[in-house]
């Protein structure tokens, strides 16, 4: 966690919108977040699915549409019920999808080849992908190495993408 929140401090000092692309459930993403890093972030915005519970507590639907690994890409941004939007943030408003899809620079991690497609209906000029290989590595390690610009095996800790991130930030400090 500690690479993670190094991370995020130095994107949010620069305004970088953050995408966390789930078929998970936002609700757990929420709650790990919320009891690691204990605040909200504004560049964050949770693109994932969505618990509804009962007034009883039981669960009894999702919000949007479901998201799923084969359309985890740009129109997910639209399905999905942002996290942010309901619960607010204490550092104020979260930037709208406007503002992510006028990025022109893409920085994607993912832990799975199909997570490459996260990136489709962005207008990107430069992309750079990393992908976290943990199982099955002899079986996939050819495949991950031809998808993925940069594969880290087995875990590894993310100080790699905290460096990477802090340098392609510096370049355009201008």
């Amino acid at each position: 966690m500690p690479q993670f929140l190094c991370f995020i401090w130095n994107i949010q000092e620069k305004d970088v919108p953050v995408l966390i692309f789930s078929a998970g459930l936002a609700d757990i993403i929420e709650e790990v977040l919320r009891q690691k890093v204990h605040r909200y972030f504004k560049n964050i915005k949770i693109v994932s699915n969505q618990m509804v519970f009962d007034d009883s507590g039981r669960l009894v639907s999702f919000k949007g549409k479901l998201i799923h690994s084969l359309n985890k890409n740009e129109h997910a941004l639209d399905m999905a019920t942002p996290l942010h939007d309901q619960t607010g943030g204490i550092d104020g408003a979260v930037a709208d999808n406007a503002s992510v899809k006028q990025r022109t620079n893409v920085l994607l991690l993912g832990d799975h080849t199909g997570d490459l497609g996260m990136s489709d209906g962005l207008n990107y000029e430069n992309r750079i992908s990393v992908g976290f290989l943990n199982d099955n590595i002899e079986k996939n390690l050819e495949n991950y190495r031809k998808a993925f610009d940069i594969v880290y095996l087995n875990d590894r800790p993310m100080w790699g993408v905290v460096d990477l991130a802090a340098e392609l930030c510096s370049k355009f400090d201008g």
